[in-house]
């Protein structure tokens, strides 16, 4: 696998259902909402979100920056924030939920595609505020699903789940 450094950027970003946020920044503690699959044979009616990509329209903008480092033509998803959970990388390995983890060799990549649903890269942008789908490895769409008090949880598209489109604001292009 071959990095390239011209493809890797920095960025912020918007979504069309709100403000990307992880609770544990937003409200600086444990988070916890009922299970969006509850099932009254279950033992636990809660899940704790606090580490979970949320999608929130009143949630503070620019709480997360993302660095997109690119190697061949997929994307590794990192965290740049004050503090906790900086460096971490956005990944799905709890379930379908997309959240903040440390970055290690399963961690989930990404390809970034146009609204034809085509594979592009920043060389391919009109600008530097691009509006993108995002799609797992795997061939998932990032979408968002449930409609709880810390907003809608960020997921590999499922049958309940509404696909996202992201607005980047792209602040730098290479090394972060």
């Amino acid at each position: 696998m071959s990095q390239n450094k011209e493809r890797s950027f920095v960025a912020t970003i918007k979504t069309s259902h709100g403000n990307l946020h992880l609770p544990k920044l937003t409200y600086g503690k444990t988070t916890l909402v009922k299970k969006l699959d509850y099932d009254t044979w279950s033992f636990e009616a809660n899940m704790d979100v606090s580490s979970y990509l949320c999608v929130k329209p009143d949630a503070p903008p620019g709480q997360i920056k993302f660095y997109f480092y690119c190697i061949e033509d997929y994307y590794s998803i990192y965290l740049l924030t004050d503090g906790l959970y900086h460096r971490q990388a956005l990944s799905n390995e709890d379930k379908d939920f997309i959240g903040a983890f440390a970055p290690d060799r399963k961690q989930t990549t990404y390809n970034l595609l146009d609204r034809q649903g085509r594979i592009i890269t920043p060389e391919q942008f009109d600008s530097d505020q691009p509006v993108v789908r995002i799609r797992t490895k795997g061939g998932s769409l990032l979408s968002v699903r449930g409609n709880t008090k810390v907003g809608g949880l960020v997921c590999t598209e499922s049958a309940r789940a509404k696909p996202l489109e992201f607005k980047l604001d792209i602040l730098s292009r290479g090394a972060a």
